[in-house]
């Protein structure tokens, strides 16, 4: 199909294969459209939980401790189709109604070779699917000090998930999995913790998020998680921790100063051009922090 394309046809007998140049691989763009044909979805999920509290070991009393599994399918699935799996299916499954979401250069522009690609433009859909499966444990402690000769309240949480699985199906017709866990944005571990003390009318509060490794789009790279060459397209764990202090000398206001991403951790670096980044900010912004240390302040009042 590629070979049948006029702006490929050129460039084989010039250069004896298509060639694309750096500029042509980090070139494609392309648009992210709505659809108005969307139906709602419906899902099948299963839930079990777990909760222990031994409210009978005077010690353990304010600990609670809760383990929930999950396992949600939706067949109707409202997901974007993925840009890599657009390419695929046009040119080795043939699916010629994805072909119309590729554009090509028909010449050379600028540094641009012919017949690269220049636009991939993809649609959200209501796909073959959407399924995830894993674990969420949680852990909250609670402690009036007083009762250890200490002034003040003490309140602590941990909540960690967990994914088994995790994958959509972009089409209803194909069955091919793109698996999301373990991409970025998909990291396979994450933990929340907090800590609050509370003294008379202040409350200091520290909050740490904590996301795991992860890897970038296998559908981009080629190379599925595990196998050899995929350590050179894993991200590192990231940790962000945040700091709030709360006075609230009356009951109907209160006022709040913070500090989010204390330690002023810069995010991973993902180029653009790479899958799972955000053009301009070099990095995935709905999953890292891409700002940096900033500060906030303000006051609740209630009427």
């Amino acid at each position: 199909i590629c070979r049948l394309h006029p702006a490929i046809a050129p460039n084989i007998p010039a250069n004896g294969v298509f060639t694309l140049n750096q500029a042509d691989l980090q070139g494609v763009s392309g648009f992210n459209s709505g659809n108005p044909n969307l139906s709602e979805e419906k899902s099948d999920t299963y839930t079990l939980g777990v909760v222990i509290n031994p409210r009978s070991i005077s010690w353990l009393r304010n600990f609670a401790f809760t383990v929930d599994y999950f396992n949600i399918t939706i067949d109707d699935a409202i997901v974007p189709t993925p840009r890599q799996f657009i390419l695929d299916q046009c040119y080795v499954a043939g699916n010629a109604d994805l072909c119309q979401f590729i554009t090509r250069r028909p010449e050379p522009e600028g540094p641009n070779s012919p017949g690269s690609l220049e636009f991939i433009n993809s649609s959200v859909t209501n796909s073959g699917g959407f399924k995830t499966e894993g674990i969420d444990v949680t852990a909250s402690y609670r402690q009036n000090l007083e009762d250890w000769g200490l002034d003040g309240n003490l309140n602590l949480r941990v909540a960690w998930t967990h994914v088994l699985k995790g994958y959509i199906i972009p089409l209803v017709a194909e069955p091919d999995r793109d698996e999301f866990n373990r991409e970025v944005g998909g990291s396979r571990n994450k933990v929340f913790a907090q800590a609050a003390y509370t003294l008379n009318e202040f409350t200091g509060i520290l909050r740490g998020n904590y996301i795991g490794p992860a890897y970038l789009d296998e559908q981009f790279t080629g190379i599925d998680f595990g196998d050899e060459g995929s350590e050179d397209f894993k991200v590192g764990a990231e940790f962000i921790l945040d700091a709030q202090l709360r006075w609230a000398p009356g009951d109907n206001y209160e006022f709040y100063f913070g500090v989010d991403n204390v330690l002023d951790n810069e995010p991973p670096l993902i180029p653009t051009g790479l899958s799972n980044t955000d053009t301009g900010v070099e990095t995935n912004a709905g999953t890292y922090d891409a700002i940096g240390r900033r500060f906030y302040a303000g006051a609740t009042l209630k009427f």
